[in-house]
């Protein structure tokens, strides 16, 4: 077992009370993935996994960050035969190779499996703009990286606009200030429809995109889903989740969503099998929301100074600060989900807690689909 560093998920609140929440159940265990002072390179932060179920195991692919004046982002892989314990490679599975384009690392994979191939998105972050890559691999070990998956997109021109929290409140700009090639967040169909590839994407909003090569995207023009404004929980912006499922339903599409609190929270949206540029449904409510500790109190990227300010942080700086940000309600809570793992007729969830930690939790399909 990965010795624990220090941390707050000693704080946990009771599994059985948390299980009363809502319709997914968190495991006993976690965080089931914590930074580990052994290795420089994941000492940290690990979160926002992605994971595929592959011959009987739970693959992982997770981002990591270490200690150090040129922090960065790495993608670390695990491997779990029972979902929720899992061993780890020593060494990351992806990491930087262009230190101006990928200064900042790679960040937040999600991955699929179309006929013989996996295809993994993941964002390139140079400072400034932040990119979305694919890579690929036939075995799940020896990565391909490949080009920017959209370089003709356009934030702002595509209809995207920045949402900003500070001292507890938002400010929205279409000013792109130097980011406005930004792409993130891609979550690939399992399959091709129609001869082509598809592509959920985008955080503030989601666009869609195709390919009919799995690398080389075109995006369809304007946002594919926006924010629903006040009394919803996607309010003030959105973000894609996971690769969609399919089941007899149409596509299910997990999306985040964030209100005026700075709380993310899992939606769904049901998508035609067959065309997957139309909505047959959106759910009304929430299916998954911060409630646990380890959700609530972490090194947040965007808590103010941001995550380089806070990695020069000791734990027990960070300690003193964080209830002063949730006195001040300035405080985000963060379970951020690129990956849902369907097991027979069990979802399990695979998520970032507070940006520092991987959690994992489980429903069935069916109880989640009964949630309006």
């Amino acid at each position: 077992m990965t010795p624990k560093s220090a941390s707050f998920a000693n704080q946990n609140k009771k599994v059985g009370e948390l299980s009363e929440m809502g319709i997914f159940t968190r495991s006993e265990f976690n965080p089931i993935l914590y930074p580990d002072p052994v290795h420089s390179w994941e000492s940290f932060k690990v979160y926002n996994p992605g994971a595929i179920y592959e011959n009987g195991k739970v693959h992982l692919f997770y981002r990591a960050i270490g200690h150090g004046e040129d922090w960065h982002s790495s993608i670390g892989y695990a491997l779990s035969l029972d979902t929720e314990h899992f061993v780890r490679f020593p060494r990351p599975i992806l990491t930087r190779d262009d230190k101006i384009l990928e200064h900042r690392g790679l960040e937040d994979p999600r991955i699929v499996k179309i006929d013989d191939t996996y295809f993994m998105s993941y964002a390139a972050y140079d400072g400034v703009n932040v990119r979305l890559h694919i890579a690929t691999s036939t075995d799940l070990e020896i990565w391909e990286k490949h080009t920017d998956a959209l370089p003709d997109f356009r934030f702002t021109k595509e209809g995207g606009v920045f949402a900003k929290f500070r001292d507890g409140k938002w400010s929205f700009s279409i000013d792109p200030k130097g980011n406005d090639e930004r792409t993130k967040s891609g979550a690939l169909f399992p399959e091709k429809i129609n001869g082509k590839y598809w592509m959920l994407f985008g955080e503030f909003q989601i666009w869609l995109a195709s390919s009919d090569d799995g690398i080389h995207w075109k995006h369809y023009q304007g946002p594919f889903v926006t924010a629903r404004g006040k009394g919803f929980f996607d309010e003030i912006f959105i973000e894609a989740g996971p690769p969609p499922i399919r089941t007899e339903s149409g596509w299910l599409v997990l999306y985040h969503g964030i209100d005026d609190a700075y709380t993310y929270r899992l939606g769904y949206l049901l998508l035609d099998l067959e065309d997957p540029s139309k909505i047959l449904y959106r759910s009304i409510n929430q299916i998954f929301e911060p409630a646990a500790n380890y959700e609530y109190y972490g090194f947040i990227d965007v808590l103010p100074g941001g995550l380089k300010q806070l990695e020069e942080l000791s734990v027990e700086e960070i300690q003193r600060l964080l209830p002063k940000y949730e006195r001040n309600g300035r405080m985000p809570k963060v379970a951020f989900c690129p990956a849902a793992v369907l097991i027979y007729d069990t979802l399990h969830l695979y998520y970032g807690a507070s940006d520092t930690y991987v959690c994992t939790a489980s429903a069935l399909l069916n109880d989640l689909l009964k949630i309006k």
